[in-house]
């Protein structure tokens, strides 16, 4: 028997492991897809709101900006995501066929050629679709995404696409760069297959197939991370007094500490979960479950390979939007508790109200100035950004809004002072009667002294400076907002303007920027679906392993019924402990958030959590239902098992 020689040697691998496993290659190449794809659309998108100049200071660059952020967190997370699916995916098929491999060394291949074989292996694996993927879809997603983008004001509605040639060859860049991404993920698999000696064919394959144990190494690398990653984030978030912004940043790199940390650490805390979900199983179905229980207790590291995609998904999505959900709730609440206004009048997009508008006949009319302030350097911000503020005054101001007031009183505002939040008093140790300098909207310094502190900033400006100062010194003055009190059937709404009631106002109410909430659904999205696809392939692929064990079940008498129903068991309770530690991360994570914006409790984001519960459970019964095939005869069951 003779090894070809060449790509054609790397080709001929590649069509038996497709004609005999397809289950095995189809997460590499579905992940690869999608990147090809994603990636390509990203690129178009970058290069065609990369191109022209925008004049300073206007919507259109501030879209691009914003545009360009977004796509550049999406391509990272892009190709991060798909170096986790493809070097996961080929580590395990790699390991499966070790025996396979040992084979090709006793026929002479040596181990360079070896690795080589496998490195075009999934070259090719990744090439075909990563070609169709690019070419057919990267102009339509690209397409699609503009679309998205200008609908929510985060892409200039007049740039559109590159040129056909320069889509073309970004499409095919993205093919090709995909295709080297995922040969450098499998490099760890591709070093294993030229490790394998010709005398593992004399080992037991099932020594050889079983994954790897505890070691000490991995364990003190996991406390390390705990230490040098976690603790740094979760003391600042316990001790020091931040702003909610910073907590709710916080939360996301705390979030990305704790998972993988979590998931280094498995092996140890696996087992400890392994336990009830047991008891669980055998309460649940008496001889399947009991047999599902034996399963998961015999092979704990099978079930954290389930278990680590698992977290990195439910945990993404829980700590990501139930952070923004979190800050939201506490932006309604906040905001419930201070409106007195019976009406608030609003800006369209694109539309601006007058700073002096028109009063309300028989009622009042309180319209707060939009404009800017930075804030002396502190501890928290050495290089302090514009801050939002509202010029107003302040007896009108308190007639309409209770912001909470703490220290002072709002209708002390008078010229030469200001009214701060809480958290901006807080993270500069300010005191009631203190003189700041502060640099206005126009860039001139102004000296003013705090004669109120208020507890309700985080739905509202940090800062309430007198109307006066604030139309003096901000370009083009513009009304935030107008909030009526009275009657508005006497208002006289004009072009551009949208009148709501209280009610009407609280439940309409965004608390988050589209900008923030996208990012947040992009990462959610791209981790999510990855992190499930890597769960789909880990579950489809374990069970090629474990064929010799179901056709002994069902010559022991054990049904097709209860023999589905063991397989499933068995990935659902892996999947339940993924889960178990995502609710530990989430807890980790956003109850400080929650108490240090006040919420008492955390909250969901529901319909996405309840989106990626679902998909949890099919990634992780189906694909082991379709692997394990448990509905064949006990004939069939018997010659897959010898195979």
């Amino acid at each position: 028997m003779t090894v070809p020689r060449g790509p054609l040697g790397g080709l001929r691998l590649c069509l038996a492991e497709v004609r005999a496993y397809p289950g095995r290659v189809i997460g590499v190449a579905v992940a690869c897809a999608l990147t090809a794809t994603g990636v390509g659309a990203c690129l178009v998108l970058l290069a065609a709101v990369s191109g022209p100049s925008y004049p300073e200071g206007s919507a259109a660059r501030a879209a691009a900006i914003d545009a360009q952020s977004l796509l550049g967190l999406l391509l990272t997370l892009l190709l991060m995501s798909a170096v986790l699916v493809t070097g996961s995916t080929v580590a395990l098929w790699t390991n499966q066929r070790l025996g396979q491999f040992a084979v090709l060394r006793a026929l002479g291949v040596t181990a360079g050629r070896l690795r080589a074989l496998v490195a075009t292996d999934v070259a090719l694996v990744a090439l075909v679709p990563s070609f169709a993927a690019a070419v057919a879809g990267t102009v339509p997603a690209a397409g699609f995404g503009r679309r998205m983008l200008i609908e929510r004001e985060l892409f200039p509605a007049a740039v559109g696409l590159p040129p056909a040639g320069q889509s073309w060859a970004i499409a095919i860049g993205a093919c090709l760069g995909t295709c080297a991404v995922a040969v450098l993920a499998a490099l760890a698999g591709v070093l294993a297959a030229g490790r394998v000696q010709p005398i593992d064919l004399l080992k037991d394959e099932s020594l050889a197939l079983a994954p790897p144990r505890r070691n000490a190494g991995r364990l003190v690398a996991g406390i390390a991370m705990a230490l040098l990653l976690c603790g740094p984030v979760l003391v600042l978030m316990l001790v020091l007094d931040l702003p909610p912004v910073l907590q709710g940043a916080l939360v996301l790199a705390l979030a990305m500490s704790v998972i993988p940390t979590l998931a280094v650490l498995a092996p140890w805390f696996v087992p400890l979960l392994i336990g009830p979900c047991c008891v669980l199983l055998r309460l649940l179905d008496r001889k399947a479950g009991r047999i599902a229980a034996a399963g998961l207790r015999a092979a704990p590291a099978r079930t954290a390979a389930i278990a680590v995609p698992v977290l990195l998904a439910v945990g993404t999505v829980v700590c990501l939007l139930g952070s923004g959900a979190t800050i939201g709730a506490a932006v309604q609440r906040q905001t419930e508790q201070a409106l007195r206004a019976d009406a608030v009048v609003t800006a369209e997009p694109g539309s601006r109200l007058p700073a002096r508008p028109a009063g309300l006949p028989g009622g009042t009319a309180v319209a707060p100035i939009a404009t800017e302030v930075t804030a002396p350097p502190s501890f928290f911000d050495d290089k302090p950004k514009p801050t939002r503020a509202w010029g107003a005054d302040g007896a009108a101001l308190r007639s309409v809004l209770d912001l909470g007031e703490q220290q002072g009183r709002l209708d002390e505002l008078v010229p030469g002072t200001f009214a701060a939040g809480s958290t901006e008093t807080t993270s500069h140790h300010w005191r009631l009667g203190q003189d700041v300098t502060f640099t206005l909207a126009d860039g001139r310094q102004a000296q003013l002294r705090l004669v109120a502190v208020y507890q309700r900033d985080l739905a509202f400006p940090s800062y309430v400076l007198p109307a006066e100062l604030a139309l003096a010194h901000t370009p083009a003055p513009y009304a935030d907002r107008v909030l009526l009190s009275g009657d508005p059937g006497g208002w006289e709404l004009r072009p551009g303007q949208r009148l709501a009631t209280r009610a009407d106002h609280l439940a309409h109410l965004r608390p988050r920027s589209v900008q923030d909430d996208m990012a947040s659904r992009l990462i959610v999205a791209v981790v999510g679906g990855y992190a499930l696809l890597a769960v789909a392939n880990t579950c489809a692929i374990a069970q090629r392993d474990r064929r010799s064990q179901r056709a002994h079940l069902r010559a022991l008498g054990l049904g097709r019924g209860q023999l589905l129903r063991c397989v499933v068991y068995e990935v659902l309770a892996s999947a339940l402990v993924g889960t178990a530690l995502a609710v530990v991360t989430a807890g980790i994570c956003l109850v400080p958030l929650a108490q240090a914006v006040g919420q008492g409790l955390p909250a969901l984001d529901v319909p996405w959590t309840v989106g990626v519960l679902f998909g949890v459970l099919v990634a992780t019964a189906l694909p082991a239902a379709l692997a394990a095939r448990p509905l064949r005869g006990i004939r069939r069951q018997f010659a897959t098992g010898a195979a």
